[in-house]
């Protein structure tokens, strides 16, 4: 077997924080309300807007901070730029 020599990369930029701008709620954004309802743990009703698009694949993501964000047809919420997600147990 030949020998092989460890190579150190060094990545100063990795994890990068992001920039401020990119924390910063958009300008011009619309807030959105998101109101997903569960039965024995799963989706029974998914309602944007008052609006019900169940059933559609939709995403939500608890993050670090106790911020939640979801995507649902196109749609980018986040409680962070105002928006509201609630997860309510039983049928609507």
């Amino acid at each position: 077997m030949g020998s092989f020599a460890l190579k150190s990369f060094v990545m100063p930029q990795w994890p990068a924080t992001p920039s401020a701008d990119k924390l910063a709620v958009p300008e011009g954004r619309e807030n959105h309300v998101l109101d997903v309802y569960l039965v024995d743990s799963r989706p029974v009703e998914l309602r944007l807007d008052g609006e019900s698009l169940f059933p559609v694949w939709f995403k939500l993501e608890f993050k670090e901070g106790g911020e939640v964000s979801a995507k649902v047809k196109g749609v980018r919420l986040a409680t962070r730029f105002g928006d509201v997600i609630n997860i309510r147990t039983g049928a609507p």
